[in-house]
């Protein structure tokens, strides 16, 4: 992102809420048309207790993790929908968690907070207009489902209502009123007061959201909508006027909510005053809230033509949808290239460009935590079009500000991101950044998410199995080392031996003349009953580092056993076997010559140079050369005589 275009975070509720979904929307708008950069981050809720939900929701708070890393991202300025966000919290629950985000210039959206610039819809004269068309219907017996009047919006439009009562002549009745949430989760609370109180004529609901629950609920006991109860709701939301029947809301445009939301934003970086702090509303009349009927009704209005372009549409959809999970779970090659490969499907589903990023170890984030500070971010993958790279491990570590300013982004135009939470259970995993190309991608977002998530996992598993496995080999080489070596001397013992020759006659492109010697130290015994176990050892040891001298790096040299060592050794041009002699015994002597020594340290050597193809050539060149060190440590003896 560019270092001087205005870098924005919108914090918003469940996106594929249409409420969060058109604030998202408006948002988008206004940052491309002000060249401002935005970042998405889509939650869920705070404060909510979904442990009842239908569906299960278990793990639905880590969404709220990309909360805490917004506050990390080093963002020029924070809009955060809390009304919706924590619509579940009194105000001293929207204070803790505004307060969360830190010292980052921050709008509050959709409540009012003491303390911090705010924006709301102007839900007074919303309500008020309602409350008069009803009252101008001669509706009498009116109701409210109130919604949660903790939350700021609600307690407006609950006073409103309350308000337009009074004015014109209509009496609040205490069974009349009904709390609930804001959401599809109110059904409970709609029976209770369609239940209790059958003489309603009209009940005014605080969302679209409620409002559709509060018709199925009358349709499902015989009540005619509009005509037996008028129904209405606030937001207009798209697909009210598509109810059954279309919905009389007030129009409070979602989307205008977001547009000025990064307005005000982009004012106060320029440093432009904006105190204006209200969207305006207007109430749109429609057949839930009249008693003569003007259309048909829901999806029975669509053409048979329509029908079948919309199933054409859905159909291509799921195939699309298909194609990009079936894609983003291929690995292959090497892991770190399998993160580009996730990515690679992405403008299918309707995303420009797309990052991810690790945390440098799995979070364990459990309920009610806070997102750590701490967290290191590894730069993964990033996808440009068709083409995805990775990122090149010398750039691969970054800072949680880094993550929303990479050097792959084009510093020449505008961006738009929303954030994707990878996580599953309760571990963390890290996120993507996805530019949309359009507003729809939104109801993809929920399907990538759950798709990357697993894809990132996986390879974590197999990045793990893969450490496991390199262990496991290094254990088993030392293992298999051991096996081959003779601990007291570090010379191969008689397996290593054979296996070493093996691979020198391997490399070797033809049969190839070697120097094959036998060694082995002279009165051993006597040194262990005159000077104990200990100083044989040493000799042993000291015989070893003879034949490494004397024959070099190049030698295969192996203990056959007590003080016996076999040599195989690629002949040298212009060395003969004396020269090698020569070498042994000059070795002997300067061990020989130390100060202190008790006994002198002596050294039989048979040698022969044969060509050898195999171990059995080896075998029977050792045999030679083990009869010509005897003979050396006869002619030894008989001199000493």
């Amino acid at each position: 992102m560019s270092a001087q275009r205005h870098n924005i975070a919108l914090l918003v509720a469940n996106i594929t809420d249409p409420f969060s979904n058109q604030i998202a929307a408006g948002a988008m708008r206004a940052a491309e048309r002000l060249g401002a950069d935005l970042t998405i981050f889509p939650g869920k809720y705070v404060g909510v207790d979904l442990s009842s939900d239908t569906y299960d929701t278990t793990y639905e708070y880590q969404y709220n993790a990309l909360f805490d890393i917004a506050a990390e991202g080093g963002f020029d300025y924070i809009i955060a929908a809390v009304g919706t966000i924590a619509y579940a919290c009194d105000t001293a629950g929207k204070e803790a968690f505004l307060e969360r985000l830190g010292d980052t210039p921050l709008l509050a959206l959709a409540a009012q907070i003491e303390g911090y610039d705010s924006l709301i819809f102007d839900n007074r004269s919303g309500i008020s207009a309602i409350v008069d068309e009803l009252a101008r219907q001669g509706r009498r017996c009116i109701g409210i489902m109130a919604g949660d009047i903790r939350n700021n919006e609600c307690a407006e439009r609950y006073i409103a209502f309350r308000e337009s009562l009074d004015r014109n002549g209509l009496p609040f009745n205490e069974k009349y009123f009904m709390a609930s949430d804001i959401s599809e989760r109110c059904r409970a609370e709609a029976e209770q007061l369609i239940d209790r109180a059958p003489e309603l004529d009209a009940i005014v609901c605080s969302n679209d959201q409620i409002a559709e629950v509060v018709c199925k609920v009358l349709r499902e006991r015989g009540k005619r909508i509009g005509r037996d109860v008028a129904v209405t709701g606030f937001d207009d939301l798209p697909g009210s006027a598509e109810l059954d029947p279309p919905l009389a809301t007030v129009r409070a445009d979602a989307s205008t909510l977001g547009e000025r939301a990064v307005e005000k934003a982009v004012h106060f970086l320029d440093g432009i005053n904006d105190s204006e702090n209200r969207v305006p509303t207007e109430f749109i009349l429609r057949d839930s809230c009249r008693r003569e009927q003007t259309a048909p009704q829901g999806y029975e209005r669509l053409e048979e033509s329509e029908k079948a372009v919309l199933r054409k549409k859905m159909a291509d959809r799921i195939h699309v949808d298909n194609i990009f999970v079936r894609d983003a779970m291929m690995f292959g090659g090497e892991l770190k290239n399998s993160y580009a490969k996730v990515l690679k499907q992405l403008p299918l589903i309707g995303a420009l460009t797309g990052f991810i990023y690790t945390c440098d170890k799995p979070v364990r984030h459990a309920p009610d935590e806070q997102f750590p500070k701490d967290v290191g971010w590894s730069f993964r993958s990033y996808c440009c079009g068709k083409e995805a790279f990775t990122v090149p491990d010398s750039e691969r570590k970054v800072s949680a500000a880094e993550v929303f300013r990479n050097k792959y982004l084009c510093s020449e135009r505008q961006h738009c991101f929303v954030v994707s939470d990878l996580y599953t259970a309760e571990t963390q995993y890290g996120i993507a950044l996805l530019e949309p190309e359009t507003p729809e991608f939104f109801s993809e977002l929920e399907l990538v998410t759950y798709i990357l998530s697993s894809a990132v996992r996986t390879l974590d598993i197999l990045s793990e199995q893969e450490t496991l496995l390199s262990e496991l080999h290094l254990k088993n080489s030392a293992l298999e080392d051991e096996s081959k070596i003779d601990l007291l001397t570090g010379a191969y013992n008689r397996r290593g031996f054979y296996l070493a020759a093996d691979r020198l006659f391997y490399k070797a492109n033809s049969p190839a003349k070697y120097i094959i010697g036998y060694a082995d130290m002279d009165d051993l015994k006597v040194v262990n009953d005159n000077y104990g176990h200990a100083e044989g050892d040493l000799s042993i040891k000291q015989t070893a580092e003879c034949l490494r001298s004397v024959f070099g790096e190049e030698a295969v040299i192996g203990r056959f056993g007590g003080d016996e060592f076999a040599v195989l050794c690629p002949r040298p041009s212009g060395m003969t076997l004396a020269t090698f002699t020569r070498a042994k015994d000059d070795f002997v002597d300067n061990v020989n010559r130390f100060p202190g020594r008790q006994y002198k340290l002596g050294i039989s050597m048979g040698l022969i140079s044969e060509v050898c193809e195999n171990s059995y050539d080896l075998r029977a060149a050792l045999d030679k050369a083990d009869d010509l060190m005897y003979a050396d440590k006869s002619r030894k003896k008989k001199n000493r005589q």
